[in-house]
């Protein structure tokens, strides 16, 4: 018997009906249970969802001395879909027998949640937009999560192993420049860092979602693309360059997922690794046969016409 009910007659299956990310209070239930299924003790199973419910505040704007979310990309459905990934990626390591301290579970779950606060300008910020903060925002995330956990009597070694977790996020950071606090944290690093690419990989929007990344490129001053176009076409390098990522540097942690669906859902598919497929030919499809009219193809959930 799985431990998620859901309505297999509908297909094809995929990971968003699983849980729909614009539904914040469904994903947070979803984030609950796999908590309680990891066997979070009561107190930090506690902390988790309240810190959750912070953020989700800070996003919409009601945090104090913070403005709130204008990134497109990088908004709070990123958040659970990175959160959701953190999850399910460190359930389906222990179904396979890795044993991890609950403690350290608990810190990997705020981390995912923290890990793009940086995006998120203060009130006094004389920015436009908080992608002005695209080159700066792991580093900006790990301030406020250190603000935060301070704030709230977290330990020094909790704030040091949180920030650890959330700066390999960064691709710009290599590795080996990083002094972990322990072999585990450096685990659960290179968990939050394969939620954060498949997170965003396998989202029924990704490639919608893309045409926002250009636009937080272009007011962030990244010069990499010339175009939507130009960044639609160097995706396709980036999957494979991605895919490189997950499996040398971090270890392939997301290999096991399988696992985790087939125990809880009772799926015999990796939905993360079905969504990247699906992604990846459409992608594909639209950039070789309708060049330079990618967005007539991009239509999901009418995020286009936001552009």
């Amino acid at each position: 018997m799985s431990d998620f009910t859901i309505d297999k007659s509908v297909f094809p299956m995929q990971l968003a009906r699983l849980g729909d990310s614009r539904n914040v209070e469904e994903c947070r239930s979803i984030i609950a249970r796999l908590l309680e299924l990891m066997k979070l003790d009561k107190e930090e199973f506690s902390k988790a969802l309240n810190i959750f419910d912070d953020i989700y505040s800070l996003y919409c704007g009601n945090f104090p001395g913070y403005k709130s979310c204008d990134t497109e990309y990088h908004d709070f459905r990123h958040v659970i879909d990175v959160t959701l990934a953190s999850l399910r990626i460190t359930d389906s390591l222990i179904l396979s027998g890795e044993k991890f301290s609950k403690h350290n579970i608990f810190l990997v779950a705020i981390a995912a949640i923290f890990h793009d606060t940086g995006y998120i300008p203060e009130i006094d910020d004389p920015v436009e937009n908080g992608a002005v903060y695209t080159s700066t925002h792991v580093r900006r995330s790990m301030v406020f999560a250190e603000k935060y956990m301070s704030q709230r009597g977290y330990s020094a070694e909790d704030i040091e192993k949180t920030k650890e977790m959330i700066l390999l996020t960064d691709l710009s950071v290599k590795l080996v420049d990083i002094k972990f606090f322990d072999a585990e944290t450096e685990r659960f690093a290179k968990i939050l860092a394969s939620a954060d690419l498949i997170g965003q990989m396998a989202d029924r929007i990704y490639l919608e979602k893309l045409l926002f990344l250009y636009r937080e490129f272009k007011m962030g001053h990244i010069p990499f693309y010339t175009s939507e176009e130009d960044l639609l076409t160097k995706t396709i390098g980036f999957f494979k360059i991605m895919e490189e990522r997950l499996t040398n540097t971090l270890d392939g942690v997301n290999a096991k997922l399988l696992i985790h669906f087939q125990k809880r859902y009772d799926i015999d598919e990796d939905l993360y690794r079905k969504g990247m497929n699906n992604n990846l030919a459409y992608l594909t499809k639209i950039l070789n046969e309708h060049p330079g009219h990618h967005r007539e193809f991009l239509r999901r959930d009418n995020m286009v016409k936001k552009l």
